[in-house]
């Protein structure tokens, strides 16, 4: 499997996983502190190419996924659960297997959407937030869409960002 676009990753390691995963060109972030050259430079490359934004699924890969976004409008991204990232303890794509990893490649979403798909009250009639369970519901919502697991009000600016529905979402809950 090879890809076009220009797969962003957090360190050397998920490098590794993702070369032996699919034939695809990677910049390597080396953690969440990113220098306003790396910036510039994944910004030109998005445009040259395009990006995948594809960090570990915890708070320093939410970080660097939340300052490229910020910086770089229409970025695609592959998301991993903790389950498929997950060994001894750990959490990254480099303990991913390579199958796991072609999937969310091929899974890939855009968030470049800027109207409200969902109003914040339709997705509290959904469960997403406030209800004992909302949290595995959010979770299931993630997984169904590929999208990285998010807090609440993250979870909803990524489905208006995807302008995904109430009708959408709720069917998969």
């Amino acid at each position: 499997m090879k890809i076009q676009e220009v797969i962003v990753v957090e360190g050397i390691h998920d490098q590794d996983a993702i070369k032996q995963a699919v034939e695809a060109d990677t910049l390597v972030t080396h953690g969440t502190h990113i220098s306003k050259e790396m910036l510039d430079f994944i910004e030109h490359i998005h445009k040259l190419r395009g990006v995948i934004i594809f960090t570990d699924p915890d708070t320093p890969g939410d970080q660097i996924r939340k300052k490229i976004m910020q910086r770089i409008g229409g970025c695609k991204h592959a998301t991993l659960s903790n389950k498929q990232s997950r060994n001894k303890g750990k959490v990254g794509i480099e303990h991913a297997s390579s199958a796991d990893i072609r999937e969310a490649l091929l899974k890939v979403v855009s968030f470049n959407h800027q109207t409200e798909s969902i109003s914040w009250h339709e997705f509290l009639d959904l469960g997403l937030m406030g209800l004992a369970d909302s949290k595995i519901r959010r979770e299931k919502v993630c997984r169904a869409f590929a999208l990285p697991y998010a807090n609440a009000k993250t979870l909803y600016q990524y489905l208006n960002m995807c302008g995904l529905t109430k009708y959408e979402i709720g069917g998969e809950l």
